[in-house]
């Protein structure tokens, strides 16, 4: 059932489109799945724009989570504070990954899809033909041209394999990660080097093709970097803004006099205990002296 629905949704219409795109780019496949990863990319454009806003706006938050790691002990306040300071901020934790999870699926169909379009035996050209539409001008351009710059694009190549792992490092690098945790610095320096090492390892068993379009897809993925985070060494600023999180308003002092300090009002206060007396022995003065006056008209 699943199998059936894949091959429905994914894998026959990409091998169709593979086909057409390849005999309308001069019958080169490998111009044609460059040409398939840029509608790709311009396919999921909106998500993919999503997903780097939302990465940046969370690498942004960053220091307002650890803050708040470190001031509630209580796992469950903690995780409130921490979704409150997501919504403030207008971040979904979520949306980072949805390019992503629509990245893996499209992978795979594009690897089988390859394998289908370029076959090796004629077992496998019979089982390309049951998986074309029934279409004069995609029944006609079967078989397709398998060399593309000198490559076999339905067999590994270490040359594919230098610039699946060089492609994924650039774009890796361009992606700025903004955080002030030590650990998560080190993580992020390992997994620079770590993941291009590891997508080369496994271009190693893949067809050309797959690291064709790898290739082509981290080309445009540092572009997007670019675009979203800037280039510093070339003087480049982003050019998409984002949501800055919300600063937490600070207590300004209240309108009005300034207030005296506290040796000023001991002070103030010391005098005028000390002046009661005398104004109330001025005043008892004077009124001695009026009852005096009185008697003596009397």
């Amino acid at each position: 059932m699943i199998g059936t629905i894949f091959d429905t949704i994914l894998l026959d219409p990409m091998v169709n489109i593979l086909v057409v795109l390849t005999e309308l780019l001069f019958g080169s496949f490998g111009i044609a799945i460059i040409a398939f990863t840029i509608l790709i990319r311009i396919a999921t454009f909106p998500l993919t724009l999503r997903q780097l806003n939302q990465t940046r706006a969370m690498q942004q938050l960053q220091p307002t989570i650890q803050e708040l790691q470190k001031k509630y002990s209580d796992p469950k306040r903690r995780q409130q504070e921490m979704m409150k300071a997501y919504r403030e901020a207008g971040v979904n934790p979520l949306g980072c990954i949805g390019p992503m999870l629509l990245q893996f699926p499209i992978l795979i169909a594009l690897f089988y899809a390859i394998r289908a379009v370029l076959p090796q035996s004629p077992e496998a050209l019979e089982g390309l033909s049951g998986r074309l539409y029934d279409i004069a001008f995609i029944q006609h351009a079967v078989p397709l041209e398998e060399y593309f710059l000198g490559l076999d694009l339905r067999s590994p190549s270490i040359i594919m394999v230098f610039f699946v792992a060089t492609t994924t490092w650039a774009q890796m690098k361009t992606t700025v990660m903004y955080t002030t945790d030590d650990r998560m610095k080190m993580q992020q320096q390992l997994m620079t080097w770590m993941l291009p090492v590891m997508l080369g390892f496994f271009a190693l068993s893949f067809p050309s093709g797959l690291s064709l379009y790898w290739t082509v897809n981290s080309v445009v993925g540092v572009g997007f970097n670019i675009v979203t985070y800037g280039f510093p060494a070339l003087g480049i600023q982003p050019l998409i803004s984002v949501r800055q999180p919300p600063k937490k308003p600070e207590e300004q002092p209240e309108e009005g006099p300034a207030a005296e300090p506290a040796s000023t009002k001991s002070a103030a206060r010391s005098s005028s205990a000390a002046t009661k007396p005398s104004r109330t022995r001025t005043s008892h003065g004077s009124r001695r002296s009026k009852r005096q006056n009185r008697r003596r008209r009397s």
